[in-house]
């Protein structure tokens, strides 16, 4: 009788301590997994508005407003961007 008290006490302390500790554990996992997922987002339109000829100061503007930033003021200081010789994308 002892042994069966006694796996009963250690499944209860398991689903008292290891479950929310579980849980902790797959939240931390999906939250960096979607911060990264939005990080690859983002630099990919980074790369697209770069290879469109955007100029800096608007990919500033929109990564800023992407961001929902606080900070709307712009950058005096960045050089304009360099003219591309062919388009991003080739539609059909």
């Amino acid at each position: 009788m002892h042994e069966e008290e006694m796996a009963v006490a250690i499944v209860g302390m398991i689903g008292v301590f290891g479950l929310p500790f579980l849980g902790c554990v797959i939240w931390m996992f999906l939250h960096y997994l979607f911060a990264a997922f939005r990080t690859w987002q983002e630099t990919g339109l980074k790369r697209d508005m770069i290879a469109r000829g955007y100029t800096v100061q608007e990919i500033v503007d929109v990564v800023a407003a992407s961001r929902r930033c606080k900070n709307k003021n712009r950058v005096s200081d960045v050089p304009p961007a360099k003219p591309i010789r062919q388009p991003a994308y080739m539609g059909s």
